[in-house]
C-alpha cells in the first residue's frame, strides 16, 4: 500500500523482534527464580481454569472487537447501503453491549453454576456467528439485523460471564487473572482481523464461530466450577450481621 518503504518495514520488524526478545528475557529472569524457590500456596491457582477463561475471552471479546471493525463494510457491500446507513445498522452489534454484558454477569451470579452459564454463552456465540456466515444479499436485511443482535447478546453476555467467574477462581489474585484474560481478548482481536485480510466476510464469520466452539470444548474439559463460588457473600453477610449485633449490644450497654 506504500505506507512504508522496504527499509522502513525492515526497521519496524527489527524493533518488534527486539521487543519480543526483551519481553521473553524479562519473563524468564523474573519467573525462573520464583519457580526454583517454589510457589507459595497462597499464590497458586487452578491453571486450567485460568487458561480456559483466557481462551474464552480470546474468542468472545476478541471476536467483538474484530466484528465491529468489519461489520459496517459487510453491510455496505452486501446490501449496497451507503456508509452512514451501514454504520447505523452495524452499530446494533455494539449497542447491545450496554445491557447484554451486565446481564451475563448477573446471570452468572444468580444461576448458581458459573461454569454452566459460560458453556451456554460460548455455544450460543458459535451458533450466532454460524448464522451470520450464512447471510448474503438474498436475505432480508431485517433478518440480518436480528441475527446480528442475537449473536451480540451471546458475545457480550459471555464477556460478562467471564468476569463473573474470574473472582471465584482465586479471590486474592483477581486483578492478575483479570489482566491476563483482558490481554487475551485484545490478542484475539488482532488475530481475527489478521485472518480477515485473507478471507471473505462469510468465511470470516465461520472462522470465529469455529473459534467459539473450540473455546467451548476447552471450557468443557478445563474449566472447573470454583469451590465455594457463592459462599463468601453469605459468610460476609453473617459477619456483617454479627458486627451489627455487637454494635447494638454495645449501644444498649451504654
Amino acid at each position: 500500500m506504500g505506507f512504508l518503504s522496504d527499509t522502513g518495514s525492515y526497521i519496524a520488524y527489527g524493533v518488534i523482534v527486539l521487543a519480543v526478545l526483551f519481553q521473553i528475557y524479562k519473563a524468564l529472569s523474573v519467573n525462573i527464580p520464583m519457580l526454583k524457590a517454589g510457589i507459595p500456596e497462597d499464590d497458586k491457582y487452578p491453571f486450567t481454569s485460568v487458561a480456559a477463561l483466557n481462551v474464552t475471552y480470546f474468542a468472545n471479546f476478541g471476536a467483538e472487537l474484530a466484528v465491529v471493525s468489519m461489520l459496517p463494510m459487510f453491510f455496505a457491500s452486501t446490501w449496497e447501503l451507503n456508509p452512514t446507513t451501514a454504520g447505523l445498522v452495524a452499530s446494533t452489534f455494539a449497542f447491545v453491549n450496554l445491557w447484554a454484558r451486565p446481564l451475563g454477569g448477573y446471570i452468572s451470579d444468580r444461576v448458581g453454576n458459573r461454569r454452566l452459564v459460560m458453556l451456554i454463552y460460548m455455544f450460543g456465540i458459535g451458533i450466532g456467528f454460524g448464522l451470520m456466515g450464512l447471510l448474503d444479499s438474498g436475505w432480508p436485511i431485517f433478518i440480518a439485523v436480528v441475527f446480528t443482535i442475537t449473536c451480540s447478546v451471546f458475545v457480550q453476555g459471555a464477556e460478562g460471564a467471564t468476569f463473573g467467574i474470574i473472582p471465584s477462581v482465586k479471590r486474592r489474585l483477581t486483578g492478575q487473572i483479570s489482566g491476563m484474560a483482558g490481554a487475551y481478548g485484545n490478542v484475539g482481536a488482532v488475530f481475527y482481523l489478521f485472518i480477515f485480510t485473507f478471507v471473505e466476510p462469510h468465511q470470516f464469520f465461520f472462522i470465529i464461530a469455529a473459534g467459539a466452539f473450540i473455546a467451548w470444548v476447552l471450557c468443557f474439559f478445563w474449566l472447573k466450577e470454583p469451590e465455594g463460588a457463592f459462599d463468601d457473600e453469605y459468610k460476609m453477610s453473617s459477619v456483617d450481621l454479627q458486627i451489627a449485633e455487637d454494635d447494638r449490644v454495645a449501644q444498649l450497654s451504654k
